[in-house]
């Protein structure tokens, strides 16, 4: 028997090493291997100013004590530039770089600088893209040439020209980024250089690229494979009503097809069992691999996640580990997306979670990280770490710490500008216009409780100042209604407003105080009901999440200017 056992358990060890040697295995390495996206900083449709503080070095401090070897910086230079025809770079943009590039240097933490620009889904990249890429990259590269070996470049995420012949977008893409690249290296020849493909940085498409002839480069992918498990209920997909996938799959575990789903998504739900096999999954990532070989250079996917808004979180995990251990196995450099925000690793999308206590340690785990021991939890929150100087600052020549703003403004076309320059040298937030209702939201990163500044007599304080003949705003607090009460997910508002009659419209600085007892019970707008709620009195002073300054039915077609935003 002993004899049988040990013929059984060297033909299994004979198998596991047939199938390892199967693999294949990127034969160039780099001295990173893993790490994540910095999403929600530098990304104008997110409303952000360069001046925002969103991230900082004790986050780059946390990353790098779970495991993080790289990071990838998104950045939409062209939104923070002059724009045509010279599109130079704001130096307040710079200074933010410039600030990351030491911390990363600082802390042997790389990073990607990522020409990132507008890939949202509707979107096409623009077909003169190379004139553009021809003003800012030299900018760039000229900018950091000379920086430490911690710094890498990336050409331009996901390209996407959506001409309608897909192979004549892939070839015109790949001899832009040829002549991009070269031009970098007239400049820079020290940093290493990613280069991806069309079809948004697809691993078929990637396979079509150029040989660029350099050394010094990474071929780079994204995948977000099964899409019906990772993006499944995604808002602003065709699953929205796609829920409780698991993966791997399970027949037992599926739920039922949705009514009045489209063909396509009824595919999708058809074919999953398969598309969700280690076999289906795994072969772009061996063609991937062999291809990378063949030009001897490095591989990485720097992007890759799940939604955590509709997935069980052990079926995530599941999903995670797998991708991972796929990569890992293949020496396929990995950046998931993202660090915060609905495909982070924190417990929940919300921006407001804090490091240690709100990680998800499981799924860090299961991406190969791991928690520092002996950690303390962080004080978190907007009012634990805003009052100074007798006041709780919103906005006073700078956005307070865990306040994120959120600008839709001139039908997208601009953002607010947080540090335009007042007459004595104050900064002050600069809204050049606005069509009617649009707002700027100044959020608490999560619900605040404010009933104490309520009950103390608190007043909201501003200054404003503005041209413009009609002029009208609403400035409300928002909140967000329980569950419990049957509106789940309304966002309850308590308002003031001001109008002609306040005659702040003459081009000079008016001071505002309203009593934070003054603001008025309002109502909610339902975006999914598509209807208005009259108010209830539910508004709840203790679960405060946004500042909104809502520019009403007249809009701004004049320059409308604030500062020195306080509860005092």
């Amino acid at each position: 028997m002993k004899k049988i056992f040990t013929t059984i358990l060297s033909f299994l060890c004979c198998l596991g090493a047939f199938a390892e040697k199967n693999v294949p295995h990127v034969e160039v390495t780099m001295p990173f291997h893993k790490g994540v996206n910095l999403s929600n900083w530098l990304e104008p449709w997110y409303g952000l100013s360069v001046s925002s503080n969103f991230f900082g070095r004790q986050d780059f401090e946390d990353m790098k004590s779970i495991g993080v070897e790289i990071v990838r910086v998104p950045i939409h230079f062209e939104a923070f530039s002059s724009k045509d025809p010279d599109f130079i770079i704001d130096e307040k943009l710079w200074k933010i770089i410039d600030e990351t590039v030491a911390w990363c240097t600082e802390l042997k933490l790389y990073m990607i600088i990522d020409m990132h620009n507008d890939c949202n889904g509707n979107t096409k990249t623009r077909p003169d893209v190379e004139k553009m890429l021809n003003k800012i990259w030299p900018q760039i590269a000229e900018r950091y040439k000379n920086s430490s070996e911690y710094v890498l470049y990336e050409v331009h995420n996901e390209p996407h020209f959506k001409s309608g012949n897909l192979n004549a977008d892939i070839d015109k893409w790949g001899k832009i980024q040829g002549r991009i690249l070269k031009l970098i290296r007239t400049i820079d020849t020290k940093h290493t250089v990613i280069v991806g493909a069309e079809n948004w940085n697809n691993i078929e498409a990637l396979l079509k690229l150029p040989d660029y002839k350099d050394d010094n480069i990474i071929y780079n992918f994204h995948d977000y494979s099964p899409f019906f498990f990772t993006h499944q209920g995604a808002a602003w997909t065709d699953l929205k009503n796609i829920k409780n996938i698991p993966f791997p799959y399970d027949k037992d575990k599926m739920p039922p097809f949705p009514n009045n789903e489209s063909p396509s998504v009824k595919q999708l739900y058809k074919n999953y069992e398969l598309d969700s096999s280690e076999e289906v999954l795994c072969k772009p990532l061996n063609d991937a691999v062999n291809f990378a070989n063949k030009r001897k250079v490095a591989l990485m996917c720097n992007e890759f996640g799940v939604d955590m808004t509709h997935p069980d979180n052990q079926e995530r995990i599941n999903w995670y580990r797998l991708k991972n251990k796929w990569m890992d196995e293949r020496n396929i450099i990995r950046i998931s997306w993202d660090y915060k925000a609905s495909f982070g690793i924190f417990n929940t999308g919300s921006l407001s979670q804090q490091f240690p206590q709100d990680v998800n340690v499981d799924l860090i785990e299961a991406m190969g990280y791991k928690m520092p021991k002996n950690i303390q939890p962080r004080t978190a929150g907007w009012l634990n770490n805003s009052f100074e100087n007798g006041e709780y600052k919103i906005f006073r020549n700078t956005l307070a710490k865990n306040i994120l703003p959120i600008s839709y403004l001139n039908g997208g076309k601009s953002t607010a500008a947080f540090d335009a320059v007042s007459e004595n040298n104050e900064l002050c937030i600069s809204i050049p216009e606005a069509k009617p209702y649009e707002a700027l939201r100044l959020d608490f990163l999560g619900a605040e409780d404010f009933t104490s500044l309520v009950n103390s007599g608190l007043s909201l304080e501003f200054e404003v100042k503005t041209t413009q003949k009609d002029f009208k705003l609403d400035v409300y607090f928002m909140d967000k209604e329980d569950s419990s009460k049957g509106k789940d997910g309304l966002e309850w508002r308590c308002k003031i407003s001001l109008g002609p009659k306040d005659k702040v419209n003459d081009g000079k600085w008016h001071k505002i105080k309203v009593p934070l007892n003054d603001f008025e019970d309002y109502g909610a707008w339902s975006n999914s009901m598509n209807r208005w709620f009259p108010g209830e009195g539910l508004f709840k002073w203790n679960k405060v999440c946004q500042l909104v300054i809502d520019f009403s039915d007249n809009g701004q077609n004049k320059e409308v200017c604030f500062k020195n935003i306080v509860i005092k």
